[in-house]
């Protein structure tokens, strides 16, 4: 037998209107207090591989700086790049210049390598970076190493407005002991206004091996894009490795750029070991006009020499010689030298030349001939 079950529609509707009643009195939108929470405990992030390659990389130096004077060479420094973990790799996949058109430059667009354990061989690296200067004033760049934010290197150029009026330094180069060299030391004015040279003389240094043949009419104005040329000897009677003299110039200059009022004049004399006559340089001559030289016999042996030279003058096509004096047997005693003076006029414009031979009755005979060269303008 089958039941009939009949709802009465009101009985449903109170019963429903009741259980929302009940809920509503659980979610009650009236705020409650703040409960204190518990703030003790630890709270780990996890780090991740760059983070740690970051912590052990290490970049020396911090910043690198560059100063130069333009225009000037190319300059070239290092940054050094070290892995000072124990275990982990450390891969270097791009270094690059944030701007890159400011005068720093690196080897390659393209660098990448991978720094190992510190343990090993290829834990550290360096890594040239280039500067050339492309005008005066001060550059700046920035080295970014992988793009990782806090991993870069900042660059900084000088670049002064470079020497515009200078003393030139001179190197006699090796001469043997004896050996007279003339050339000349030139003062340089590129700059844009006069300058006036006040005193030029020697101050420190063999300043009894060098000399100034002629002296300038001072003070000397020298105008803007031109130089001065002041005839200078090397004497060679002091025996060393390191024959050095310091020139001082005084140079008033008011135009922009540095002045260099300093010159270093060097030499290297070394003694032959026999009897040698030796040679004459001069490239400060002119045509037709009469300079003195010297020429020295060494005897750098154990026993006496005789020496004979029995000429008053010689020529040839480019110049003429007139001798101070004649040697007719002069005795020269061992591990001495002895100075012979000669008057030289060149003929022409150009190169000039001509041998003076000696006769030496001694042992050990290495060079009899003063060989006399030079050029005249």
């Amino acid at each position: 037998m089958v039941r009939e079950f009949h709802y009465d529609k009101r009985l449903i509707i109170a019963c429903c209107v009741s259980m929302i009643a009940i809920i509503g009195t659980f979610s009650s939108c009236t705020p409650v207090n703040d409960v204190s929470a518990d703030r003790t405990r630890t709270i780990v992030d996890s780090v991740s591989k760059d983070s740690l390659h970051r912590l052990s990389l290490s970049l020396t130096p911090a910043s690198l700086s560059f100063e130069t004077e333009f225009p000037s060479k190319e300059i070239v420094k290092n940054i050094n790049f070290e892995n000072r973990s124990d275990s982990i790799f450390i891969p270097i996949d791009s270094i690059r210049l944030k701007h890159g058109n400011r005068g720093f430059s690196l080897t390659s667009d393209s660098i990448h390598f991978v720094l190992t354990p510190k343990t090993q061989q290829s834990a550290t690296k360096s890594i040239p970076i280039k500067f050339n200067p492309m005008s005066e004033g001060i550059f700046l760049d920035t080295l970014i190493i992988n793009g990782w934010k806090h991993v870069f290197i900042p660059l900084r150029a000088n670049v002064l407005s470079g020497t515009r009026v200078w003393i030139e330094d001179i190197d006699f180069g090796s001469i043997p002991y004896g050996e007279v060299r003339d050339t000349v030391i030139r003062i340089y004015n590129y700059g844009t206004e006069p300058a006036i040279i006040s005193s030029l003389t020697f101050t420190d240094g063999f300043t009894d091996q060098y000399e100034l043949l002629t002296r300038l009419n001072l003070p000397y104005q020298l105008q803007p894009g031109s130089n001065i040329s002041i005839p200078l000897r090397s004497k060679s009677s002091a025996q060393g490795v390191n024959i050095i003299a310091q020139i001082t110039a005084e140079i008033s200059y008011s135009g922009k750029g540095r002045v260099k009022t300093i010159a270093t004049c060097s030499s290297s004399v070394f003694l032959n070991k026999g009897i040698y006559v030796t040679d004459f340089k001069m490239f400060t001559a002119s045509t037709n006009k009469p300079f003195d030289a010297i020429c020295t016999i060494v005897n750098n042996t154990g026993k006496s020499c005789i020496i004979s030279q029995l000429k008053t003058f010689d020529d040839n096509a480019t110049c003429n010689v007139l001798f101070g004096s004649t040697i007719n047997g002069k005795n020269q005693a061992p591990v001495s030298s002895f100075s012979y003076s000669m008057r030289i006029t060149p003929k022409k414009k150009g190169v000039f030349s001509i041998d003076i031979p000696f006769t030496i009755v001694g042992d050990s005979i290495i060079d009899s001939v003063c060989n006399i060269i030079g050029i005249a303008d």
